[in-house]
């Protein structure tokens, strides 16, 4: 008797295992994310870097501001000004961690990702004044990654016009 009820509880460990397995995989993948080009066009500043540090948590919201280590701005560094950069202009605070609209925004102190930023609105001040807020979901860096943003910020961008002719 013993035996069996030892197995019927294994059998009904095992079972609870599998359903959560198979929960997690096909339920986690709900958050559908805009396509590259989208991100890209919608974010004014794209850059790659490192977390360096994580604060700012808002336990209310789950949020929280991350001081990034800035190796490359792939896109809008004319608008990065004094304000926003820290420690010597090679650092940048970013918020918006956390958000439940942006699909993958979690990290951790030390990775390095392609960040899509906007500048903070002003309804976001005084709480993130001089912050840059992220706007998607973050990506890893890899040399394909890499390409296909450098790709879409080339095509997004507007080429120089000749108005030495223009009357």
């Amino acid at each position: 008797m013993g035996t069996q009820r030892r197995r019927t509880i294994n059998l009904y460990g095992w079972a609870v295992i599998i359903v959560a397995v198979l929960n997690q995989r096909c339920c986690h993948g709900s958050c559908t994310e805009k396509e590259l080009e989208k991100r890209e066009e919608e974010a004014n500043i794209v850059l790659t870097g490192t977390v360096e540090e994580i604060m700012n948590m808002d336990p209310v919201h789950n949020t929280y501001s991350c001081k990034v280590r800035v190796w490359r701005y792939l896109k809008g560094r004319s608008m990065v000004n004094g304000e926003v950069l820290l420690d010597g202009g090679n650092k940048v605070m970013i918020g918006g961690f956390g958000d439940p609209g942006i699909c993958d925004n979690q990290v951790a102190t030390g990775d390095t990702r392609i960040f899509f930023v906007n500048l903070a609105p002003q309804y976001a001040w005084p709480a993130h004044r001089n912050e840059l807020m992220l706007n998607s979901s973050l990506m890893r860096i890899t040399l394909r990654n890499l390409e296909e943003v450098e790709h879409c910020v080339e095509e997004g961008s507007v080429p120089w016009l000749d108005t030495s002719a223009v009357p």
